[in-house]
């Protein structure tokens, strides 16, 4: 009759069991490499990592013997005695023993005698399972083997619950991944509605004061459809990571876009914004994230550079290679603010020149998706004359 705690104990602790969601789970190193360090350390031939479930052993990991034996009912088990202590349990002789000298392994192949288990007890005191290592001979282990045996029982709860709090966390990074893209779905909407209203608005209506409001609305639109792009992205990047979902692209289609963006924003700021696109030859790039580090450069450009100030960007190839280069003569930077630009994912300022805000993360993400293409990054720039940032990535899909 196999021996069970008490049922409310028993209830307890297979909720905690249950808890680690990893009955029935893939090998693990981390699990493999204490279990074969308790062979080690006992010097016996097998060692185990058994969870005692409701009617059923089941092995995380298995030491020195066949894999056939990873779950077994519960009642023909040793380890199920093991959960009713706080300490190990030896059986020097497993034959001797009228609780197991009948059971099949120990009566036929393989033959096992010796027993040493050390209960996997939960930090609430419950009894998960044990670790134990097995032998084919009768012996005895010295005081200091069954209290390293303990210790690293203890470490596989420790291993146990690391593993539990990751997944947990997991659980609620996806969790805040699907709400973002929820929110920024749901947002982006309206304001692309009223992006493209206020283009329509914006041909129809000819008054100067109209046309300046339209233009004010236009661009706080954009500008805070950015700063969802960039919370998003950066959330992502943080999270998952990106891969890249490269396609035919064409330059001057993608310029074009880019222009129905920005230009609305430099006209209201007083900044002359010129784009030019030196070859019409399709590239093969991640459309969306290249838009995203033009469009990051572009508003930044504009944004630290004041009214009356000029921003140019160039779209090239050059061989393999495709080049963006976005020129400002903005408010600029020293060496020192260069050297270190992406070193924190942060522009050294956050407001512009005329007070417009930001997230402060589009560098980080500009330099994030540029390394995602393989490519490169070049700044230069002085104090009080201006800034050029050259990005080069390549536009062939072997590379």
């Amino acid at each position: 009759m196999a021996e069970t705690p008490t049922p409310a104990i028993e209830k307890k602790r297979l909720q905690k069991l249950y808890s680690y969601d990893v009955l029935d789970t893939s090998p693990e190193k981390e699990f493999d490499d204490l279990t074969k360090l308790a062979a080690e350390i006992c010097e016996a031939p097998i060692a185990r990592v058994n969870l005692i479930d409701k009617d059923r052993q089941w092995s995380k990991s298995i030491f020195g013997i066949d894999e056939s034996s990873r779950e077994v009912p519960r009642d023909i088990t040793v380890c199920q005695y093991t959960i009713l202590k706080e300490q190990t349990l030896e059986i020097p002789n497993l034959a001797k023993d009228p609780r197991f000298k009948n059971f099949d392994y120990v009566q036929h192949e393989p033959h096992l005698r010796y027993y040493l288990g050390a209960p996997l007890l939960s930090p609430d005191g419950y009894a998960v399972g044990a670790l134990c290592v097995l032998d084919y001979k009768e012996r005895k282990m010295s005081d200091k083997q069954r209290g390293q045996l303990q210790i690293l029982a203890n470490e596989v709860v420790a291993r146990l619950e690391l593993r539990k709090q990751n997944e947990e966390l997991k659980r609620l990074n996806d969790h805040k991944l699907k709400l973002m893209k929820m929110l920024s779905h749901d947002m982006r909407s309206p304001l692309n509605g009223i992006i493209g209203v206020g283009s329509l608005l914006s041909e129809i209506i000819e008054g100067d004061e109209e046309q300046e409001m339209l233009s004010l609305m236009e661009q706080s639109a954009i500008q805070l459809n950015q700063m969802i792009d960039e919370i998003l992205s950066f959330s992502l990047i943080e999270s998952e990571g990106f891969t890249l979902n490269r396609s035919e692209v064409n330059p001057v289609q993608m310029t074009d876009s880019m222009k129905r963006l920005y230009v609305p924003v430099s006209r209201s700021k007083g900044v002359d914004l010129k784009m030019e696109v030196e070859s019409d030859r399709n590239v093969y790039i991640d459309k969306e994230k290249f838009e995203q580090v033009y469009g990051n450069l572009l508003s930044n450009a504009i944004k630290f550079t004041k009214p009356g100030g000029e921003v140019s960007s160039k779209i090239s190839i050059d061989g393999n290679r495709l080049l963006l280069r976005v020129e400002d003569s903005g408010v600029g930077m020293d060496d020192v603010t260069v050297t270190q630009l992406f070193s924190n994912g942060e522009s050294s300022h956050e407001v512009g020149t005329s007070g417009e805000k930001s997230t402060g993360l589009g560098l980080a993400i500009v330099k994030y998706f540029v390394d995602l293409h393989n490519g490169s990054i070049d700044v230069t720039s002085s104090k009080g004359e201006g800034t050029r940032f050259t990005i080069s990535i390549p536009i062939n899909e072997d590379e």
